[in-house]
């Protein structure tokens, strides 16, 4: 909780001419406010005076406190805006950032549900605690000195009676709180989950509807649903524990000061505007501790929602840029993969074991083999979403390493096995990848991914939403759609990972031909199940267990007696035959 207190202050302390103009106001605010009882003193110490200026000064005095009170709230209000809404904005832009920053392997492990929550949640959090910590615990605090101040000069023994009530609230409180916050954690790590299966369903809705399933997910959501009623009860019943001891305990110390106090205005003591002044604080200042106390719940959610959003700041980056990283203008396309191994953090068995290739500038190259060979581990590695634990990659003889991840990653273009858009236009989603296209670009890229005539069949053509991830769009079109992306960005390197796997045949036949002609004369890598992919690349690699088992042109591998790929080929053919 102190880290998050630390970075949740560091936002704060951005804007650090309101921070110190808020802080001056809220004390000043506060203190103006605390005065109250100590003028109520003065009236009653001089109210049978015979000089009524003296009675008329204070009257002025009080007022022009009062007016400093409310002027200072306003400034406080003014500045305090001035500072937290700007600083909300960085921290949600800051959790943003690094969401982004994060690794694939980070991704790959977290829920969308949780992380939607998170943001929710901490974005809130942000804004309550200013004015719980600010507002509430700040003034009280400066209540209590300014009270504290006029006590230490009145009377000893109604100074400590004070003090050993706030003192005993205040740990009571404090180990209540504990439990609370457990508490609490316990209830967001619940209610997570059941976040977490209602966007999963939202995010399948239509395997939900194929296999009839709408029963069945209720039903799970509803068993989930047992967990969270329990912690949240729990949740709740630890408030119950707050509002009852505290309450007793503050009103019980309420009513020893006032007790110790009544006795010595009785033994003359102190004087009746003695007592009214303790009367008026110990009134002002006690429902406001307990009503501090009693939203603590408040101040423990939103410290508990705070900590969870900042938790994200911690999060380790596995693959780091360099600290100076080589900056290139533009790269030729030579790659090369020096003895690599690689294993999947969550595996075993490795991925890449020693593989060794080099692909020469402009040279189209097609990786081949069953399924978890590694084919398409190469392609994330090149791009270094993971890092080699042996081995280097290198392009251009450079070490990948050494380039910025943006920058290396500006040098490729990838057209992955299922594409994923965004809820937006068609134009849109192709010019993602260079922003500043002329819509002439972005016709002239789908006309080369074979997409410009569906599109402009469309009622708004480049216009058309594409929906939540590109469901309106069929797989096909969807690849089609990524292959145009790829193409406007023009890179120097081309990866397609199964880019025509979800094409029908006469699909595939025109794409073929748009694709080859737009990596021309750029370093290309096909990923392919489908050999009638790979037939006109350069050289074909067969992989086979992490390892390059075959290597050789189309024709030279299909000729190998008892090779591998001719066992691929013979097999895809005949079956297309059937």
């Amino acid at each position: 909780m102190k880290n998050a207190l630390r970075t949740y202050y560091s936002f704060l302390w951005r804007y650090k001419t309101y921070f110190l103009l808020f802080f001056f106001c809220l004390i000043l605010n506060a203190i103006a406010w605390s005065l109250s009882p100590y003028f109520y003193k003065l009236f009653l110490d001089n109210f049978a005076s015979t000089d009524l200026s003296l009675v008329i000064k204070i009257l002025i005095i009080f007022a022009l406190v009062r007016i400093i009170a409310v002027l200072s709230e306003v400034g406080a209000g003014i500045a305090g805006d001035k500072m937290l809404v700007p600083a909300s904005r960085d921290a949600r832009l800051k959790f943003f950032q690094r969401i982004n920053e994060l690794d694939f392997a980070y991704h790959l492990s977290q829920k969308t549900g949780s992380l939607i929550s998170t943001v929710k949640r901490g974005d809130g959090a942000f804004i309550n605690l200013h004015f719980m910590l600010h507002w509430q615990v700040g003034s009280i605090l400066i209540n209590f000195v300014v009270m504290l101040f006029f006590l230490i000069r009145l009377n000893f023994w109604l100074l400590i009676a004070v003090l050993f009530a706030f003192i005993l609230g205040l740990i009571t409180a404090r180990q209540l709180i504990r439990q609370n916050t457990q508490a609490r954690r316990e209830f967001i790590q619940s209610d997570d989950r059941v976040m977490d299966v209602i966007t999963d369903n939202l995010m399948n809705y239509e395997t939900v509807k194929l296999f009839a399933k709408e029963k069945w997910e209720l039903f799970r959501l509803g068993e989930i649903h047992y967990d969270w009623m329990k912690k949240f009860r729990r949740y709740n019943w630890s408030f119950r524990k707050i509002d009852i001891t505290t309450g007793m305990i503050n009103n019980l110390g309420l009513l020893i000061v006032l007790v110790l106090g009544l006795i010595q205005l009785r033994s003359q003591i102190i004087s009746l505007g003695d007592y009214m002044m303790v009367l008026g604080f110990m009134t002002s200042f006690y429902p406001r501790f307990f009503d501090l106390i009693y939203s603590a719940r408040h101040i423990i959610q939103s410290g508990v929602d705070i900590e969870k959003y900042f938790q994200i700041f911690d999060e380790p980056v596995l693959v780091p840029d360099p600290i100076k990283p080589i900056k290139r203008d533009f790269i030729i396309g030579e790659i090369e993969f020096r003895r690599v191994t690689f294993t999947y953090p969550d595996n075993k068995r490795p991925a890449l074991k020693d593989f060794s290739l080099h692909i020469h500038p402009g040279q189209a190259i097609a990786l081949v083999g069953k399924s978890g060979v590694g084919k398409t581990t190469l392609g994330r590695l090149i791009l270094r979403f993971y890092d080699v634990q042996k081995g280097q990659i290198l392009i251009d003889g450079i070490n990948i390493k050494r380039f910025s991840k943006d920058q290396l990653r500006s040098f490729i273009g990838v057209v992955p096995q299922e594409p994923i858009l965004f809820n937006d236009t068609i134009g849109y989603n192709i010019a993602y990848g260079r922003a500043k296209a002329s819509q002439e670009e972005i016709i002239a890229a789908a006309k080369m991914a074979n997409l410009d005539e569906f599109i402009n069949g469309l009622p708004q053509g480049y216009d058309t939403l594409v929906g939540e991830r590109g469901v309106k769009l069929s797989g096909g079109q969807r690849q089609r759609l990524a292959i145009a992306r790829m193409i406007l960005s023009n890179p120097s390197i081309v990866i397609f990972d199964e880019a025509t796997s979800q094409l029908d045949t006469e699909s595939e036949k025109k794409i073929q031909s748009a694709f080859w002609q737009a990596v021309k004369n750029k370093t290309t890598i096909i990923i392919a199940h489908r050999l009638s992919t790979v037939i006109n690349a350069d050289k074909i690699v067969v992989l086979h267990q992490g390892q390059i088992a075959e290597i050789g042109s189309h024709q030279e591998l299909i000729q190998k007696t008892n090779s591998l790929y001719s066992y691929f080929w013979h097999l895809q053919t005949q079956s297309e035959i059937l």
